[in-house]
C-alpha cells in the first residue's frame, strides 16, 4: 500500500489523519481522538476520495474516541456512507479499540 503525502485541509494540517491510497482502495486513518476538527478534515477527505477512481473507502479509528467522540462518531458514519455510496463505492469501518468496536456495533456497522 502507497502511503500518500499528508493532506493538507485549507489553511490548517492535521498531522493525526493519514490517507493511504492502494488503486481503488483508500485508507482514512484517524491516529487522535475524534474531535470535531479532526470529524470535518475526515468529512473533506471523504469529498476528495469517493470519486471514479476509489472502490473501497475504508475509515481506521486507532485512538480512543474521548467524549466528543461518542457524538460525532455516528454522524461522520453517516456522512461517510452517504459520500460512499453517492460516490458508487464501498465504506467499511475499523478499529482495534474496544470503545470504538463498541459504539460500532451500537450503531449498526
Amino acid at each position: 500500500m502507497t502511503v500518500l503525502e499528508q493532506e493538507t485541509y485549507d489553511d490548517v494540517n492535521y498531522p493525526a489523519i493519514r490517507l493511504e491510497r492502494d488503486g481503488a482502495l483508500v485508507r482514512i486513518v484517524v491516529e487522535e481522538q475524534l474531535t470535531e476538527a479532526v470529524a470535518a478534515a475526515v468529512r473533506e477527505l471523504l469529498v476528495d476520495v469517493c470519486g471514479r477512481r476509489t472502490r473501497s473507502v475504508v475509515l481506521v479509528f486507532e485512538a480512543e474516541l474521548g467524549p466528543a467522540g461518542r457524538e460525532l462518531l455516528p454522524r461522520l458514519l453517516d456522512v461517510a456512507q452517504r459520500r460512499c455510496w453517492s460516490g458508487s463505492c464501498r465504506l467499511d469501518v475499523t478499529s482495534s479499540r474496544a470503545d470504538v468496536l463498541e459504539l460500532l456495533a451500537t450503531t449498526g456497522f
